[in-house]
C-alpha cells in the first residue's frame, strides 16, 4: 500500500487523470462483460436464410393430393424427416370411438402403424402388437425394464432401443421373436430410424451409431459433445440431431463425419441449453426446440441459424412441419409455458398461440387440418385447427405422445391406453360428453342417424366398425381390451403428475417424465 501511495505521489496531475481514466474504462469493460455473460442472448432473425416452400413432400399441389387412403406410419414422426405430418384431410372431427385398449402401464410414445397392426413399447419395456381393426392383442414380449422411445418398422422387423438395459434390438414383427440384440455403452431413448440397410440411433453416452440392420453390428460410431436423447431425422444422405451439450449436428449417413455443428444461443449466465426435441426437416430448414426456451430454425445445408423464437419456458416438444391447401408453410409445437404455437416456417413470426390447458412435453402432430398435442400436467389430448388455432378436439386423457393415423382412423395415446377413433359425417348438432369435444357419444350418434333415417330403432350393428353409416352406433364404442400375457401380475397405474424440472430423468422408473419430444 505504501508503495502504491509513493507511485501516486510521484505522478503529475496529467498522469493521474490518464491513470484514473484507464482504470475507469477497464472497470466499465468488466462490468459490461459480466452483464453480457449473464444476460439472455437476444433472438436471431436472418431474412436472407435459404427457404424452399415446396420442399415438404406433402405440400398440396396439382400433382400431390391428400393421402385419403390407408397408409403406414412406420416410425416416430411419420416420415424420415420426422415432420409429424400426415396429409389425410378426411381424418378430422367429429369422431366416434371404435375401440380402447388399456395397457395398465405408462405409454410415453404413440404407436407406429404397419398394415392392420399397431406396435408400441410401454414404460416397463413391454413390446405390444395390436390388431388395428379390433384393438385385440396379437402378441406381447418384454425385452427391457425401462423404456422411453418408439420402435421403427422395416421389412417385417421392428428396431428399438431401451433405457434399461442399454441396448438396441431387432424383433420379428409377426410374432415378437428376437432377431438380434446389441449392448450399448449407456442407456438409450433415441427412437431409431431405419434407412435402407442401416439403423441410426443415439445414446446417453454421447455416442451416435450406424448399425447393420441385419445383425446389429456397428458400421460406424461418432462421439458427440453430449447425451443424445432426441430421435434423429434423415434427409438426402444426412442425419440431423441435437445433444445435451447444446450442439446441433448434421452428420453424413455414409460414414458418420460431421457436416456442420451449431451451438445454441444459451440461457445466459454463460450456460448452454439442451436439445431434447426431435427435429423436423422441411422447407430447406431444420427445426428443433431447446430447453433454453427457444425454437431454432437452421439452414439445412450450412447449419446457420435462420431464426429463433422464444417461448415462455422449456421446449421439449418435437416440432411438426406442415403446409396444406389452406395454410402457409408453418411449424407447430408446445411448451412448458402451457401454450401451443404456430409459427411462420420462413420467418419465425407468430401465426397463432393457443392454450391446451397444461404443460406440453410431447410432440405436436398434424393429421389433416388439425394439430394435436397432449398435456402431461393436464392429462388431456387437444386438437387445434391449423389455420385459426381454434380448439376443435378434446379427449380427457393423454400425457406425452398424442396421436398417429393410418389415413382411416386416428389412434390416440392416453396415459396407459390406446384409443381408436373413426371420423363420422353427421347432419345437425350433437352434445358431447363432459371433458370431450369432437367426439360423438354413441347415444347421440344413434339419435342423429335415426333423424337422418339411416337406422331403425333398436337395430344392432356387428363389429367395431358398426355405426359409421348403418347399424347401431352403440356397437361403435367397444369395451376396453386388455391383455395380461407378458405383463406383471399387479396392475400398476402410472402417476400422471410429471416432474417440472429442467432435464428429463429416468432413474425413477415409475415417475412421469415432463418431456417427450
Amino acid at each position: 500500500m505504501k508503495r502504491l501511495r509513493g507511485i501516486w505521489a510521484s505522478l503529475t496531475g496529467g498522469e493521474r487523470v490518464v491513470l484514473v481514466a484507464v482504470f475507469a474504462a477497464l472497470s466499465i469493460t468488466c462490468v459490461f462483460g459480466a452483464l453480457a455473460l449473464v444476460k439472455r442472448p437476444e433472438d436471431v432473425s436472418n431474412p436472407e436464410a435459404k427457404f424452399k416452400a415446396g420442399e415438404n413432400k406433402q405440400a398440396i399441389s396439382s400433382t400431390n393430393k391428400p393421402k385419403d387412403r390407408r397408409v403406414d406410419w412406420p416410425r416416430y414422426g411419420y416420415d424420415t424427416e420426422r415432420t409429424k405430418f400426415l396429409n389425410a384431410q378426411k381424418i378430422k372431427p367429429p369422431f366416434r370411438k371404435v375401440w380402447k385398449y388399456d395397457q395398465q402401464e405408462l405409454i410415453e410414445f404413440a404407436p407406429i402403424v404397419n398394415g392392420n397392426r399397431l406396435y408400441f413399447i410401454d414404460n416397463d419395456g413391454v413390446f405390444v402388437c395390436l390388431n388395428a381393426d379390433t384393438g385385440k392383442v396379437v402378441w406381447k414380449k418384454q425385452y427391457g425394464s425401462l423404456n422411453a422411445s418408439s420402435p421403427a418398422f422395416a421389412d417385417g422387423a421392428l428396431y428399438a432401443v431401451t433405457l434399461s438395459p442399454g441396448q438396441a434390438l431387432s424383433i420379428r414383427a409377426s410374432d415378437g421373436k428376437l432377431i438380434w440384440r446389441k449392448d450399448l455403452p449407456s442407456r438409450a431413448e433415441s427412437s431409431p430410424i431405419v434407412v435402407r440397410d442401416r439403423v441410426y440411433l443415439g445414446s446417453e453416452s454421447g455416442d451416435f451409431f450406424a448399425l447393420n440392420r441385419n445383425n446389429g453390428k456397428t458400421i460406424w460410431q461418432q462421439k458427440l459433445a453430449g447425451s443424445v436423447k432426441a430421435a434423429p431425422a434423415f434427409n438426402s444422405g444426412t442425419l440431423y440431431v441435437g445433444d445435451y451439450a447444446g450442439h446441433f449436428y448434421a452428420i453424413k449417413a455414409r460414414d458418420g463425419k460431421i457436416r456442420w455443428d451449431t451451438t445454441d444461443l444459451g440461457t445466459g449466465f454463460g450456460g448452454s441449453g439442451r436439445f431434447y426435441s426431435t427435429p423436423a426437416v422441411a422447407f430447406g430448414r431444420v427445426y428443433a426446440g431447446n430447453v433454453d426456451g427457444r425454437l431454432y430454425s437452421f439452414e439445412k445445408g450450412s447449419g446457420e441459424i435462420a431464426w429463433t423464437f422464444s417461448a415462455g419456458d422449456f421446449i421439449y416438444s418435437g416440432v411438426a412441419a406442415a403446409q396444406t391447401k389452406g395454410t402457409k408453410p408453418a411449424v407447430y409445437f408446445g411448451s412448458h409455458d402451457r401454450n401451443v404455437y404456430a409459427l411462420d416456417a420462413q420467418s419465425g413470426g407468430l401465426i397463432w398461440k393457443a392454450q391446451p390447458g397444461g404443460q406440453v412435453s410431447g410432440p405436436a402432430t398434424v393429421v389433416g387440418s388439425v394439430v394435436y398435442v397432449s398435456t402431461f400436467s393436464g392429462n388431456h389430448t387437444i386438437g387445434f385447427d391449423l389455420r385459426s388455432g381454434r380448439r376443435v378436439f378434446k379427449f380427457d386423457d393423454g400425457e406425452y405422445g398424442p396421436v398417429v393415423s393410418d389415413g382411416e382412423r386416428l389412434y390416440l395415446t392416453g396415459g396407459s391406453s390406446v384409443v381408436a377413433f373413426k371420423p363420422v359425417k353427421v347432419n345437425g348438432k350433437y352434445k358431447a360428453n363432459k371433458g370431450f369435444k369432437g367426439v360423438i357419444p354413441p347415444a347421440e350418434l344413434r339419435r342423429l342417424r335415426r333423424k337422418e333415417g339411416k337406422i331403425g330403432g333398436g337395430q344392432a350393428g356387428n363389429g367395431p366398425e358398426a355405426g359409421a353409416s348403418g347399424g347401431s352406433a352403440g356397437a361403435a364404442e367397444q369395451g376396453s381390451n386388455t391383455g395380461g400375457q407378458g405383463t406383471k401380475s399387479s396392475a400398476k397405474k402410472k402417476s400422471k403428475g410429471g416432474k417440472q424440472k429442467a432435464g428429463p430423468k429416468k432413474n425413477q422408473k415409475k415417475k412421469g417424465k415432463p418431456k417427450k419430444g
